[in-house]
């Protein structure tokens, strides 16, 4: 569990920057020390000092949409139409800039106090967001269907993260076009430490077959392909996603998951199903729950939310997936029932 209290420390680090960040925006980027916690649990300090990177407004990118978008200034009013932006945005010390957020973003604690803008990307309140003035706006491709609408308000930036690299660089593109470089760099520099000490640990295993169960409502079990960020959690983690040959978020039939007999079962707490439920499923006919191999998540948004924290999910899914290299127990509990189903 030392990885874990690695990256929280980091977490406490970046939050501490967005404080600072919160009373004098538009400074310079601070050099940084931090104390992390090692594997073996004992305490060691590490210096980094990263130089600061200024960015040179007026700035021209192209977002992840392949748009040129040209912002002016160094943005001082920012509204996030994602809970992965808003957390992103933290990560790197820009939290401060925020003037706007969704009903659904809920990490870090002091998001609580930003205004609210309606739902998610295009369920996303206009109105609301053009009265509070922004000089930018950072939105994934949810919310296509109202670009032009925003667009008239003030420029938006579009990202869309299809895996852990994809990550990678909205957190660079972030810092970049939030005068934020030098945070971004160590943000990603920590997660890929995180990252390689998991996948060090597995490189040699055997890679169970895993079945990543995203949601389970009216008889449909959705899960990730390819080209997405938990498909890549998965491989990270030492194990081989059972659908990893479909494309997206699909919801493959009862025969196809019986045939490629998954190993390892993960599913989310906000599935809508159970772990003990699978027993009266025709899952319970899988090796997974016969020998009681299925893991619920702790927190459903470290899987579905493509921020920095899709490290703490890639630790997981090996602890899952790999115990005993872990040091950790589980109990495994095989069905009582076997059924036809569900």
């Amino acid at each position: 569990m030392g990885m874990r209290k690695v990256f929280r420390g980091l977490v406490v680090a970046i939050l501490v920057i967005a404080v600072f960040t919160a009373g004098c925006i538009g400074g310079t980027t601070p050099n940084s020390g931090k104390t992390t916690q090692g594997q073996s649990g004992t305490s060691t300090t590490t210096t980094t000092t990263t130089t600061a990177i200024q960015t040179t407004y007026p700035l021209t990118i192209k977002d992840d949409m392949n748009r040129t978008v040209t912002i002016t200034k160094e943005p001082q009013r920012i509204v996030s139409l994602a809970p992965s932006i808003t957390e992103t945005l933290f990560y790197i010390g820009a939290g401060g800039k925020l003037v706007g957020v969704t009903q659904w973003d809920d990490w870090p604690p002091a998001v609580e106090n930003i205004t609210r803008v309606g739902g998610y990307g295009k369920y996303a309140n206009v109105e609301i967001i053009a009265n509070l003035s922004p000089d930018l706006i950072i939105a994934d491709a949810y919310s296509l269907d109202i670009l032009g609408k925003l667009e008239k308000i003030a420029p938006v930036v579009v990202v869309n993260p299809k895996d852990v690299n994809g990550i990678y660089h909205q957190i660079e593109l972030l810092g970049k076009i939030t005068n934020r470089q030098g945070q971004a760099v160590r943000v990603i520099e920590e997660m890929k430490a995180n990252i390689s000490r998991v996948t060090e640990k597995v490189k040699n295993l055997t890679r169970p077959r895993v079945f990543f169960l995203l949601s389970a409502y009216n008889g449909e079990y959705w899960t990730a392909g390819k080209d997405t960020f938990v498909d890549d959690v998965i491989r990270l983690a030492g194990g081989k996603n059972i659908f990893d040959d479909i494309s997206g978020w699909g919801k493959p039939g009862r025969e196809e998951i019986l045939a490629r007999d998954p190993e390892v079962i993960v599913l989310l707490p906000t599935s809508g199903i159970d772990a003990t439920q699978l027993c009266d499923t025709f899952l319970a006919q899988t090796t997974a729950v016969k020998e009681g191999r299925v893991y619920t998540a702790k927190d459903a948004n470290v899987y579905q939310r493509p921020s920095p924290r899709i490290a703490l999910a890639v630790e997981e899914m090996a602890e899952f997936l790999h115990p005993a290299e872990f040091n950790l127990g589980f109990n495994p509990t095989a069905c009582a029932v076997s059924s036809s189903s569900g």
